[in-house]
């Protein structure tokens, strides 16, 4: 479990995935969101920010339980949200 004396934001790929809802975990706007955005590209993103990314692939998401997706966590060295735009448009570069 990470706690927030670990100095570690956890990402998960739903965070990016444009066919979630707000409601139901996206983090990011529709534009800037990908369709299933996988962990091995958002940790690529993340290493290119240098955000010293870690990644855990057996975890799953509280509200998708059932779904062992994994999760990322990298240093805190902005607000997370700005992180995740950051990341965010990293994806988006690589779709394209």
């Amino acid at each position: 479990m990470v706690s927030k004396d670990d100095k570690k934001y956890v990402i998960w790929p739903l965070y990016f995935d444009r066919n979630i809802s707000r409601h139901m975990g996206r983090k990011v706007s529709l534009k800037q969101a990908v369709d299933k955005p996988l962990l091995e590209n958002i940790m690529h993103a993340a290493k290119s920010l240098q955000l010293n990314p870690v990644v855990e692939k057996n975890s799953a998401h509280p509200s998708h339980h059932w779904k062992k997706n994994g999760r990322i966590l990298i240093d805190k060295k902005e607000k997370k949200t700005i992180l995740l735009k950051k990341i965010a448009e990293k994806l988006r570069q690589k779709k394209q």
